[in-house]
């Protein structure tokens, strides 16, 4: 234990200047950008960083920080439970930081061990997620996608190395994770979602399989689907803060444009379309639904969380709040996509990290 609480340094800060959010609970937000703004070798790099705000659309500042010095020039992992993993890439350890909470004036940061150069993550396959957001619980658990085929997980409390883990059905790996209080479990579905993966650390990382069995099938016309066929896919789960288990398929469609020699000009994608499945708690089934009541759901490249939007006033209900191809809301009753309008693309030309940031933590940090 003493080992443990020797990985968690805590940076001084020499004034706050909040200017994000006044009252509990805080919502999510965007990291847009960091912004330096001073540094002395004694004092260190002080910053802020610029950030977007859901329920008021706008962008805002945190307070100031002291960005930690073994942070620097290393690439994001992924980002759960308002905390950011980045790689130490010449030791291939892992770094968590609450240095992108924007109510953070003095950031952590935690060291995990190396994860072992025959498991260097690949950048295409990275995510990451914490069963809370203490780090300092007896139960806290980190699980992590860095390649295709195995999820790996470490108990920073008491191990010295990470446990890796292949994965059934190797011809379809891994997608995206998700941690359930309900189940005390590690879920994730294969890539087509055909299946759902369910780890249990607490019970020595037990792994359990099932097909995912879809009911109430949308209604589309034929060129629907068809349209529907042509897009990107990708498959999320989430856990309402009731314990209700979230099935989501997430379409987005390629476009581009041609200049007048027919040559390609620019491609980008848009999101077409979200599908919720809602699962049964007897059968395990997921049946389709657009009336999620007043949740709503944000999904990003990393794990997907779920809100109640009366408790976060200016968020709205039965909506989907996304960051991928472009950044905006969908509506799931109406269908209705509005990205957000940063630029001509609906997405800010330059995030500093690529997640919601959201921390469900009640312990001060600042």
């Amino acid at each position: 234990m003493t080992m443990f609480f020797s990985r968690i340094s805590k940076l001084p800060v020499r004034k706050d200047t909040a200017r994000f959010f006044s009252s509990l609970p805080q919502p999510p937000c965007l990291v847009l950008d960091t912004k330096r703004l001073r540094g002395t070798p004694e004092e260190g790099l002080i910053v802020h960083h610029k950030l977007f705000d859901p329920t008021t659309e706008k962008k805002v500042f945190s307070k100031e920080k002291k960005y930690p010095n073994e942070l620097r020039g290393q690439p994001l992992l992924g980002a759960s439970q308002g905390w950011v993993a980045f790689l130490v890439e010449k030791d291939l350890t892992v770094n968590l930081t609450d240095l992108h909470n924007p109510c953070v004036s003095s950031p952590r940061v935690i060291s995990l061990p190396s994860l072992g150069f025959e498991y260097k993550p690949t950048t295409h396959a990275t995510e990451v997620c914490l069963s809370s957001s203490d780090p300092v619980q007896d139960d806290f658990f980190v699980a992590a996608k860095f390649n295709e085929y195995h999820v790996s997980v470490c108990r920073p409390r008491s191990d010295s190395e990470w446990t890796h883990i292949n994965t059934a059905y190797s011809l379809l790996p891994a997608s995206k994770l998700m941690y359930s209080k309900r189940d005390k479990a590690f879920h994730f579905t294969s890539f087509k979602g055909l299946y759902m993966g369910s780890l249990y650390p607490s019970k020595n990382n037990e792994t359990k399989y099932r097909v995912i069995r879809l009911r109430n099938m949308p209604k589309i016309p034929e060129a629907g689907w068809e349209m529907l066929d042509k897009c990107s896919m990708t498959n999320h789960l989430v856990e309402s803060p009731s314990g209700e288990l979230f099935f989501i398929k997430w379409y987005t469609q390629a476009i581009h444009k041609e200049d007048e020699d027919g040559d390609l000009e620019f491609i980008h994608s848009r999101t077409k379309r979200f599908m919720v499945f809602r699962q049964d708690g007897m059968s395990k089934d997921f049946g389709y639904t657009e009336d999620i009541g007043d949740l709503c759901i944000f999904l990003s490249e990393s794990e997907a969380f779920c809100l109640s939007a009366r408790l976060y006033p200016g968020l709205k209900p039965n909506s989907i709040y996304y960051l991928g191809p472009r950044l905006g809301t969908y509506d799931l009753a109406s269908g209705t996509n509005r990205p957000f309008p940063f630029d001509r693309f609906g997405k800010p030309s330059k995030i500093s990290v690529p997640c919601w940031i959201f921390s469900t933590s009640s312990l001060s940090s600042s």
